[in-house]
């Protein structure tokens, strides 16, 4: 055919495909596991609708390795964050409760609230900190008034990641969004922490994450076939983890980001795409034949 539009087109079409890919493909540095770090993290466990009105929660307090035993640790203490009734933010605490050698948290809301959770416990040197933030809707009898602050004392005080939640703050974390982060050191004048990880709870995988200039790590979940195909009740669990060191403490902390499916349906992108790169070769081909094919019968 020579150097025929056709031939041109047909030569075009792999790179099209490369070309597709390439964009569109994402990938991540991933390597190691849950197992190879020591450290507390949150799991969600079922929710449910009580008589009142009210929802519960239920969530588990996990070791990342059987090295680390939850009965070994010192005051084990889960709270959580309310800033509503007062400017400055205070402290409730959570029943830690234990069944079957299972440690957990039973959290109740009678009203819409963003929940933000920390679990805290120490052994020789090394301080734990477990974090998580969720929204909970509900409408039944309000039981703020049975709950006591627990106000945590600046000595005994723990680091935190901050999740950026700007906007609405009671929108379903969701892949393909960037999240954005921000490491407080045990100490305020601190230098914090050069890295992070990100580490999927369900493949047993962990990625890497480096600050910006202003000292933020940010990550964007790769789009789940199993979250889309599986309805918004699914979801999946991506553990931040941050480790500090303050002279001979090592102070370690997580939080569990909660996932849903994109509403945007981004995962099937690249092969839309690559299906309209094609249509469009093939009908442009189409279009060429036809007009060599008239020209020639028309003499």
């Amino acid at each position: 055919m020579g150097n025929t539009p056709i031939y041109c087109i047909l030569r075009a079409i792999p790179a099209c495909i490369t070309l597709s890919f390439l964009l569109f493909f994402h990938a991540g540095a991933a390597g190691g596991s849950l197992e190879d770090r020591t450290f507390l993290w949150l799991e969600y466990g079922t929710k449910q609708e009580e008589t009142d009105g009210s929802i519960t929660q239920l969530i588990y307090i996990n070791s990342s390795s059987a090295s680390l035993k939850l009965a070994e640790l010192a005051d084990l203490t889960a709270f959580y964050r309310d800033g509503r009734q007062k400017d400055e933010k205070q402290y409730y605490r959570i029943p830690v409760e234990q069944r079957d050698g299972r440690y957990f948290l039973r959290i109740n809301s009678s009203s819409r609230f963003l929940y933000q959770v920390f679990v805290t416990g120490s052994r020789q040197g090394e301080h734990f900190t477990a974090q998580t933030i969720f929204p909970l809707y509900a409408d039944g009898l309000d039981k703020r008034g049975q709950q006591t602050p627990v106000l945590l004392e600046s000595e005994k005080r723990n680091p935190a990641i901050e999740l950026d939640r700007s906007g609405n703050p009671y929108r379903s974390l969701m892949t393909g969004q960037t999240l954005r982060f921000l490491y407080k050191p045990v100490q305020s004048s601190g230098p914090g922490v050069r890295a992070m990880q990100i580490n999927d709870v369900r493949n047993k995988t962990s990625a890497d994450l480096l600050p910006d200039a202003a000292g933020i790590f940010s990550f964007t979940p790769a789009h789940d076939e199993r979250l889309d195909n599986g309805g918004y009740n699914e979801y999946k669990e991506l553990i931040v983890y941050a480790e500090e060191t303050v002279g001979n403490e090592v102070y370690k902390t997580s939080m569990n980001l909660l996932l849903r499916r994109s509403y945007s349906a981004h995962n099937n992108l690249p092969q839309g795409l690559l299906l309209f790169f094609l249509a469009v070769t093939v009908s442009i081909a189409v279009v060429l034949f036809r007009r060599r094919s008239f020209r020639y019968h028309g003499g």
